[in-house]
């Protein structure tokens, strides 16, 4: 029963869909092409400029963490220096500090060189993903314009027929 339910209604869609081709307006039918395509490029576009956006974002976090790696290498750096220094003068309680201080610094720099490692296999996904999306916006660019001078061809073909079809009759 069902096969022969869905075999009526596919009967019944191409029927209509062919009695609706012929009555179709060729000019509106190429109309509703170009529109179609047009939207669909806004559409890639808009997809081409999130993923921009997004590796834009994952630079600016690499970059911020970059500033913050530098950052505790320098205060690690100084920490180490002071307690050579605080070690030098007699003062073991203060290098104690110092070195204690050095330590904590390094467990951040590690903490954040893994997030530098990570941002950066981030950035160069991202930056490959965003080359992929200007190059589809280009190519769906150029077919658009082939199809936009294609319609103005078909057009003036159309009107050309409609045209000997008057002398004709």
């Amino acid at each position: 029963m069902f096969k022969l339910v869905n075999k009526w209604w596919k009967y019944l869609t191409a029927k209509l869909t062919g009695s609706f081709n012929e009555r179709a307006d060729p000019k509106v039918q190429l109309e509703q092409a170009i529109a179609e395509a047009q939207s669909q490029h806004r559409r890639l576009k808009e997809q081409a400029t999130n993923v921009i956006a997004g590796q834009k974002q994952a630079e600016l976090r690499l970059n911020a963490k970059m500033g913050e790696l530098e950052k505790l290498n320098a205060n690690a750096r100084q920490a180490l220096i002071m307690a050579s220094d605080a070690q030098k003068a007699g003062d073991a309680q203060k290098a104690s500090q110092y070195n204690t201080a050095a330590e904590a610094i390094a467990g951040q720099l590690i903490q954040v060189e893994k997030d530098v490692e990570s941002l950066k296999s981030m950035v160069l996904e991202s930056t490959e993903a965003s080359d992929q999306a200007k190059a589809a916006v280009q190519q769906n660019s150029r077919v658009l314009q082939q199809r936009i001078a294609e319609k103005s061809k078909l057009l003036s073909q159309l009107e050309q027929a409609k045209m000997q079809e008057e002398m004709n009759s």
